[in-house]
């Protein structure tokens, strides 16, 4: 029996089975809207309207149903730099758009979601509370170290863990936590925190199937279905897409974290990687 036989023969992916890639829509902001508990995000979430034409029908003052996929793709933009500490000038000169863009957005961003901001200034303090000095720098200079905490608390209200991060000095001398590093890690850690516990269930749910886990990239998973020749995989495949969307349950059951959103999870197949990405 040649080594194909055998994996075919064991029911181990061989390479040749059907992939499919699951993208959670929409981690990062939806981890934003569990941080902050903003009223409109959260409703804006559960109308299923997508974020990012929200966020561009506002900026450029146009009926969601107007709006281009350029309009579109510079709100994502513009969101995302901001959620992680992106700056008007900064912002206007990486796009090479005028200012006064980028100050419009920041102001309707946080006009129509003030909890974000709220959020995000409490975890700045929360870090500068914790301001330690480390070592020294080559030049003499002590180094600040912040911890920022994480969104998940305790029965206490204390965060169950913390990111360690390096502040920055003013011109002054004075230290300072990094804005980016306050709004970033939380969330990005809170994604890895997500997607570790739900790598995790699907481990043991699909232990006895033809489906394995082949690799994940940020919140994408990618799973091959080994026994696909049937069309007995179409159950498998969504399956593995309810399993994944569950999060609310896996929340509540690990951190104590009512979740008033869901978190969908959309995928695609093919029989290479590049027919899964074509399909995405």
């Amino acid at each position: 029996m040649s080594i194909q036989d055998h994996l075919i023969a064991s029911n181990l992916p061989t390479g040749e089975g059907i992939l499919a890639e699951y993208d959670y829509a929409q981690l990062e902001i939806r981890i934003l809207a569990l941080a902050s508990m903003d009223d409109q995000l959260i409703e804006d979430i559960n109308s299923g309207r997508d974020m990012h034409t929200v966020f561009a029908s506002k900026i450029f003052d146009k009926p969601e149903e107007e709006i281009t996929k350029t309009e579109r793709r510079t709100a994502k933009t513009f969101s995302f730099e901001l959620q992680y500490g992106g700056g008007a000038e900064n912002m206007a000169k990486r796009w090479g758009v005028p200012v006064s863009l980028t100050e419009a957005f920041i102001e309707e961003y946080y006009r129509r979601y003030p909890k974000i901001k709220k959020y995000q200034q409490r975890a700045a303090q929360a870090a500068s509370d914790t301001l330690i000095h480390m070592g020294d720098r080559r030049d003499g200079v002590s180094v600040p170290r912040y911890y920022v905490p994480s969104i998940w608390k305790d029965e206490e209200g204390k965060p169950l863990t913390q990111y360690a991060v390096i502040g920055s000095l003013s011109k002054k001398g004075r230290p300072y936590p990094p804005p980016t590093q306050v709004k970033n890690y939380p969330i990005q850690g809170a994604g890895a925190d997500i997607m570790l516990m739900m790598l995790n269930k699907l481990s043991r749910e699909i232990r006895h199937t033809s489906a394995w886990l082949i690799n994940t990239v940020h919140d994408s998973v990618l799973c091959e279905i080994t026994d696909s020749k049937n069309g007995e995989h179409q159950g498998l495949l969504q399956k593995i897409a309810d399993i994944l969307s569950t999060v609310p349950e896996e929340l509540k059951k690990n951190y104590g974290v009512d979740s008033p959103i869901d978190f969908p999870v959309d995928y695609s197949t093919g029989y290479t990687l590049t027919e899964v990405k074509k399909k995405a």
